[in-house]
């Protein structure tokens, strides 16, 4: 009996113009993200197409969307090497509202070429917002992004650069790869969405690097020695966090922050 073909055909041409080398490198990429079954696991996968293929950052995480597929903030943040500031002001700021990508990704989700879209600004903010990206050595890559809508969320990774890519060659690479980040993205996501925003935007940089160590496993005494602060320091930052979060215990905390996307932050000066 003849077993039915794909109903997508093979995308020979993305992977003519890459080496032996480079093929060997996105296979075994693709291995990997298969298999992925944890946060860890797909930054592993970010980290290892980011390098090989000549990007300098990677990023990636869950979007939860509202009616009419609006953004209604952002999941688990799963963060490479993206810089620990502005990661903070892209999350305090709420520049999701304002990136021209991200909201072109929301409207049309796909694959989006950070040059192509630039060129595209309508406002004085979305500059602004381009030209600070520009600083932390975000200044072109690429963002693909898919919608899974009977769970009501999005998925995106970002891969960054420095200098201008190569984008013909790279775009379909980053396409191809997306689909199978999305679902181990969707793999590892929590089954429990929150119903509100709560306080989490009034946490301070201080807040969220210890929330991110407390989700790290590390005891009050362990990110005192690794921040440089009393434990007792340590303690009165917790139970401000406790406060703004409206939750009761370090487990609380932990799961309101993958929940809203806090940002991996770890080691982030700030005033104490």
């Amino acid at each position: 009996m003849a077993h039915a073909l794909a109903t997508q055909t093979f995308p020979r041409n993305t992977f003519d113009a890459l080496s032996k080398s480079e093929c060997q490198s996105f296979i075994e990429i693709l291995h990997y993200v298969m298999q992925a079954e944890t946060p860890d696991h797909i930054r592993d996968v970010l980290v290892r197409f980011q390098n090989h293929f000549s990007f300098t950052k990677a990023l990636g995480g869950l979007v939860r969307l509202g009616p009419g597929q609006t953004f209604a903030g952002f999941g688990n943040v799963i963060n490479a090497n993206y810089p620990d500031e502005w990661l903070y002001m892209y999350w305090k700021n709420g520049f999701a509202d304002i990136d021209p990508v991200f909201t072109s990704a929301l409207k049309s989700p796909g694959t989006q070429h950070w040059q192509e879209i630039y060129q595209n600004m309508s406002s004085e903010k979305e500059r602004e917002f381009i030209a600070a990206a520009g600083q932390f050595g975000l200044c072109d890559g690429i963002t693909t992004g898919s919608v899974d809508e009977a769970c009501g969320v999005a998925t995106f990774c970002s891969f960054a650069s420095e200098e201008i890519i190569d984008a013909k060659r790279l775009v379909p690479l980053v396409e191809y790869l997306g689909y199978y980040i999305h679902m181990a993205l969707l793999r590892t996501a929590s089954r429990t969405a929150p119903q509100t925003d709560r306080c989490v935007k009034e946490l301070s940089s201080r807040e969220v690097t210890i929330l991110n160590w407390m989700k790290n496993g590390k005891t009050n005494w362990e990110i005192g020695k690794i921040l440089g602060v009393s434990e007792r320091t340590v303690r009165f930052h917790i139970e401000s966090i406790f406060a703004k979060l409206e939750v009761t215990s370090r487990s609380q905390a932990v799961a309101t922050a993958i929940e809203h996307g806090l940002p991996a932050l770890h080691g982030l000066p700030s005033a104490m």
